[in-house]
């Protein structure tokens, strides 16, 4: 299951993220990486999205895509709903 919702947010981010962004910005060519972490509160509802990146406008723009994000299924332990901690890792490659 986690798998799958792994597979499933990544292919969500890479549709609605703004690679050109990085592009505009002025960054050295290479690989970045932005994280970005979040909950799936007991409700199913993402809260308490974070992100770290090598600019303020990456980080803005990770943490609108998270927001973006469905209402999902909570995580259940005993049989009650739990919020669950999340850390998706965003890779992009800039280009001169």
């Amino acid at each position: 299951l986690r798998n799958c919702l792994s597979k499933n947010v990544q292919k969500f981010v890479a549709r609605k993220f703004n690679v050109d962004l990085a592009q505009d910005l002025g960054l050295t060519p290479g690989k970045k990486r932005i994280f970005v972490m979040f909950k799936i509160d007991k409700n199913g509802n993402i809260t308490g999205i974070q992100a770290r990146a090598p600019h303020k406008r990456l980080e803005a723009e990770a943490i609108r895509v998270v927001g973006l994000l469905p209402k999902m299924k909570p995580g259940k332990q005993r049989g009650r709903p739990v919020g669950v901690k999340y850390s998706l890792p965003i890779s992009f490659i800039v280009q001169d």
